[in-house]
């Protein structure tokens, strides 16, 4: 007898670890919904920290020597404290939220796709090789992530293109109305091909943020739970979101540096990405890649936690099972 109820209760437990988390959703449904709430997580985290990242952007566009043009107003120094308070004198508060329209478009379609589509890719990835994929694999996290990430990368450029300009610094003024006119004026600049520039570093800096990010947050939860250290809850989410942070701080902040100069860089300074790199290592040495990495991290990290656990609440809301 007691046999028989040992083994309802493995039953019961397998059935439950491949229960489908459709909850009454189709398929389509289910995705959508993930995506949707992928879109708003992530739009709320990057509402609240949109004047780290502008303070990021100033920092990584800054030159060794003498001040970059569109960097900040006069300051030598390149503290985040430094210029942030420069641009709140001499821009006012309010030029801290520069590009928040242009934000949220980049976080609809990017964060949307790169952090909505993982788990539908995770699923096909392993669907075409199951036992070499395992769906606790770090390996199958990182193709899913990868494919979702280049995808959102591809899509959103020419929004991400559009915010690093809105956001940097313009000593006649910002020339930018709205991002509507923002929009318009690089379309004349080359049209698609000028929306577009910069596709390459921010495709890199997409799937090394989204591997680094996502994958540490899924693994960590995973393993987490699997170890009886935490429990599925708002407590899990911030630990994991929390550590993935800080990780995707350190991987990103060399390509983020690279892919703003280039999407900046009006002069055409710049023949390709391969040359913004050398360049940087020529005149301002290894160090220039992580300029802005306090605020990379304060942003960045932030927004990690705030999107991811947005996200899962939202998904609660949607009635769709935790990532």
């Amino acid at each position: 007898m007691s046999t028989l109820k040992d083994a309802k209760v493995v039953h019961t437990s397998v059935a439950n670890e491949h229960e489908p988390k459709e909850n009454g959703h189709s398929p389509f449904t289910q995705n959508a919904l993930i995506f949707t709430a992928a879109a708003l997580g992530n739009m709320f985290a990057s509402a609240i920290t949109n004047p780290l990242d502008i303070i990021k952007v100033r920092q990584q566009l800054k030159t060794q020597g003498s001040p970059h043009p569109l960097a900040a107003p006069g300051a030598k120094a390149n503290a985040f404290w430094s210029v942030g308070l420069q641009m709140a004198r001499t821009e006012g508060l309010m030029s801290l939220m520069n590009g928040l329209t242009a934000s949220m478009l980049r976080e609809l379609t990017y964060s949307g796709i790169r952090m909505g589509t993982y788990e539908y890719f995770k699923g096909s990835i392993h669907g075409l090789a199951p036992s070499a994929l395992p769906t606790d694999g770090l390996t199958l996290k990182v193709f899913a992530a990868s494919v979702a990430a280049t995808l959102g990368s591809a899509v959103a450029n020419p929004t991400d293109l559009v915010k690093v300009r809105m956001q940097a610094y313009y000593p006649t003024g910002p020339p930018y109305r709205s991002t509507r006119h923002a929009f318009a004026s690089v379309w004349r600049e080359g049209g698609l091909r000028a929306l577009y520039r910069g596709t390459d570093a921010t495709t890199i800096r997409g799937v090394v943020l989204s591997v680094s990010q996502i994958c540490a947050y899924d693994q960590l939860k995973q393993s987490l739970k699997r170890r009886g250290a935490m429990q599925e809850g708002l407590g899990l989410h911030f630990t994991a979101s929390m550590f993935a942070g800080f990780i995707c701080s350190v991987t990103s902040n060399p390509v983020d540096v690279v892919k703003v100069r280039v999407m900046n860089d009006k002069e055409r300074r710049y023949k390709s990405v391969l040359d913004c790199v050398r360049t940087i290592l020529r005149q301002e040495g290894p160090m220039a890649f992580y300029k802005g990495f306090s605020m990379c991290w304060a942003r960045l990290g932030a927004h990690t936690v705030l999107c991811f656990v947005a996200f899962e609440r939202i998904r609660s809301l949607f009635g769709i099972a935790p990532m």
